[in-house]
């Protein structure tokens, strides 16, 4: 069994500040050993690194992955249809791996066409592949004429279901459920509600409750999860009070639904980078836009959202990270630029580190294997050449990773 020591660490994770002068032993794929440089000078091991003050911390999460995206500007065809599944499979393997060298272990699907998710995590399971652990979604469930079953082009009569799958009524939509499920997905997504840019803007019901309760109850009955994208401080009551697993976006939450979700141990990815991006691309293309509906929902909610991310952060809730990576606003690999604008907003670096690395695997089920530095536990780990809770744009750079670590085996190696 292969022993790797890594001495003169600056350990850090969410749990708890930065401890420098650290030692961790690996054996294998765990965690052994935890503790002082000085108790550790006569442990024997095959390699061992003087990290010599980097800072060694827990891979991170990216917990809103559509892997096929690439520059989707959300136009006619369809989301998953842009090009043929096979090409969509290469540029997700591309993303994969792109996210793993930027500090990535894990991706949580929440949506893509063909069930590319199950199939790329299987590829990297069976050694046919490098890449993240996956925790696959398949087709997110939409209502007929909903969000991107776009009614603009009703008449080009689509058979390809792409990303989304239409469903209606509560029985279509536990039919949906376990046929995602039956093509391998984990977690199923699906539109509690509009906005967040979609067509329809804020306030739009997408789903009634009794299909969003049937999608809940079909998924939970056989062990799997529930994300929603929803955007309304009333849906995402209406969401928290159905079951549902993980939030996506939910721009219009305030304390009352903090409150809620730490109460119900619901999961958020806030993914405020988009919408950010979104108007940024308004202001630059000079058509005024930003200030018409869309742009002045879209103003409002940023706004909000960074008004709340603090007292979330501050109650504990269960925030992850992850965007819409792979827009044309919101290109793969610049994955840091979310992590410094909830810093920006004013949450604790070391609370986004909580979000960008120990909730994510409590969520897939694998907090008691990933998450944290601790003995017993799988060696996912980053080695990082300064302190990401004092300056956490390091993070957003792959030369500052200096080894990279999933299940004790480098993905990066120190020189």
């Amino acid at each position: 069994m292969n022993r790797v020591l890594f001495k003169g660490a600056n350990l850090l994770d969410g749990d708890s500040p930065a401890q420098p002068g650290m030692s961790v032993l690996v054996e294998g794929e765990r965690i052994t050993t935890i503790a002082p440089d000085a108790q550790m000078t006569s442990v024997e091991a095959d390699q061992i690194f003087d990290l010599a003050g980097a800072t060694l911390m827990p891979g991170m999460t990216q917990a809103h992955w559509h892997g096929s995206y690439e520059g989707i500007d959300f136009a006619p065809p369809p989301v998953g249809l842009e090009k043929p599944p096979g090409y969509l499979m290469l540029i997700a393997l591309k993303n994969a791996q792109l996210a793993l060298q930027l500090g990535y272990t894990n991706l949580i699907g929440a949506a893509v066409g063909d069930a590319l998710d199950a199939q790329l995590k299987q590829a990297i399971e069976d050694g046919v592949v490098q890449g993240p652990r996956i925790m696959a979604c398949g087709r997110w469930l939409i209502t007929t004429g909903d969000c991107n079953d776009d009614p603009s082009f009703w008449w080009w009569d689509i058979g390809g279901m792409g990303a989304q799958r239409i469903c209606d009524g509560a029985d279509e939509f536990r039919k949906g459920v376990r046929q995602e499920i039956k093509e391998g997905a984990e977690v199923v997504k699906v539109f509690a509600d509009g906005g967040h840019a979609l067509i329809y803007g804020k306030g739009h019901n997408s789903m009634t409750r009794d299909e969003l309760d049937a999608v809940v109850e079909a998924a939970h009955h056989r062990g799997r999860k529930v994300r929603t994208h929803v955007d309304t401080k009333a849906g995402v009551l209406m969401s928290i009070e159905a079951g549902v697993d993980l939030l996506d976006h939910a721009d219009e939450m305030d304390e009352e639904c903090i409150d809620a979700i730490v109460a119900s141990g619901t999961y958020v990815c806030p993914s405020m980078y988009f919408p950010k991006a979104l108007i940024e691309r308004l202001i630059r293309d000079g058509d005024g836009l930003e200030n018409g509906p869309m742009g002045q929902a879209i103003q409002e909610d940023l706004a909000s959202m960074a008004k709340v991310l603090p007292y979330a952060a501050k109650k504990g809730a269960k925030f992850m990270v992850g965007d819409d990576w792979g827009t044309a606003m919101t290109l793969h690999g610049d994955y840091n630029k979310e992590l410094e604008l909830y810093v920006e907003s004013g949450v604790p670096a070391l609370d986004v580190i909580r979000w960008a690395t120990k909730h994510g695997p409590e969520f897939m089920g694998l907090g008691d294997e990933l998450g944290t530095i601790a003995e017993g536990k799988l060696a996912d780990m980053l080695v990082v050449n300064a302190d990401p809770s004092q300056d956490i744009s390091v993070l957003g750079a792959q030369d500052n990773f200096l080894a990279i670590m999933k299940g004790g085996k480098f993905i990066k190696a120190m020189d």
